[in-house]
């Protein structure tokens, strides 16, 4: 029997992702990024499962006028691997096996919220978290495992929710199993928390602080969002810190091009090709000074 025929379609598993929204619509964009993103954390976490294991995602016929995105996935030996033949039964034990990881991936990121854990303890082959809320869940050793080793899945995971938080019209994101019941569920306002993971450092990171002129490109007043910024010749986004909204607050005012003297705390990560650290991300610490752009026209005057 030949190995890509050894799972059928009746032996895949269901999981299917629904975009919760006023209209049953939604923007390509988005759809096409957030199943990019979605299906790199399959595939990733099939690798940390597994090595000799390979995963079709595959998108069946959805009803007519829906967003509900309907799935079905599959396991076949990997190419080139001397793994025995997968049975039904085996494989969809599998693949369970591995909705369930990536889904717990999803709520260990939700969980999260963007933020460091308040104390992290093992407990047989569970994980006791507690959030900076004082929330408490156990979680799968191996799900804890791999989100902490996984540069590529946290990535991922970033990305989506990116996608998701740039298309106002999406107001909840779901993964469904096959009785259309909820495995993850995760509100819109919670997406733009999500856009970042302060969790881990793994060794090949580091944290740098350095002071520097920045110029506003685009600037949000709802806080936890980013805002564009040129940062010595290069555009940039960044969070700004929560003392800043206080002085937004008071009513002091911002516009683009204005400039801002400020403590920069960047995510550095070190590249083996170029044997350097690379700038990956950005958060604005604290703002030293505030430029009006009607009072900079002085610094660019010809001597």
């Amino acid at each position: 029997m030949d190995k890509s025929t050894l799972v059928n379609g009746n032996d895949m598993e269901a999981l299917k992702i629904k975009f919760d929204g006023e209209k049953h619509q939604i923007e390509a964009n988005t759809l096409i990024n957030s199943l990019l993103h979605f299906t790199n954390i399959v595939q990733e976490a099939n690798r940390e499962i597994s090595q000799d294991k390979r995963v079709e995602i595959k998108i069946n016929a959805t009803p007519k006028g829906s967003f509900l995105v309907d799935l079905a996935i599959a396991t076949y030996p990997a190419v080139g691997t001397t793994t025995p033949m997968l049975f039904a039964k085996d494989a969809v034990t599998y693949v369970s096996t591995l909705i369930k990881t990536v889904t717990g991936l999803y709520n260990i990121h939700k969980f999260f919220n963007g933020e460091k854990p308040k104390a992290v303890e093992s407990v047989d082959s569970s994980v006791r978290i507690e959030n900076n809320n004082g929330d408490v869940t156990y979680f799968d050793n191996r799900v804890y495992n791999i989100y902490q080793n996984s540069k590529s899945i946290r990535h991922s995971l970033i990305s989506e929710f990116e996608t998701l938080d740039s298309d106002t019209k999406v107001t909840a994101f779901e993964l469904l199993n096959e009785k259309d019941e909820a495995l993850v569920n995760i509100p819109r306002n919670q997406f733009i928390s999500l856009t970042t993971s302060e969790t881990f450092v793994s060794p090949q990171e580091k944290d740098v602080i350095k002071t520097g002129i920045l110029s506003i490109v685009t600037l949000s007043f709802e806080q936890k969002k980013k805002w564009e910024l040129v940062y010595e010749g290069n555009k940039i986004t960044a969070k700004m810190s929560e003392d800043f909204y206080q002085t937004i607050d008071k009513g002091e005012k911002f516009a683009k091009g204005d400039q801002l003297e400020a403590e920069l705390e960047i995510r550095q990560e070190f590249d083996d090709t170029v044997n350097a650290y690379i700038n990956k991300t950005y958060n604005i610490v604290k703002i030293i000074k505030h430029i009006p752009r009607a009072e900079q026209g002085g610094l660019f005057t010809k001597k």
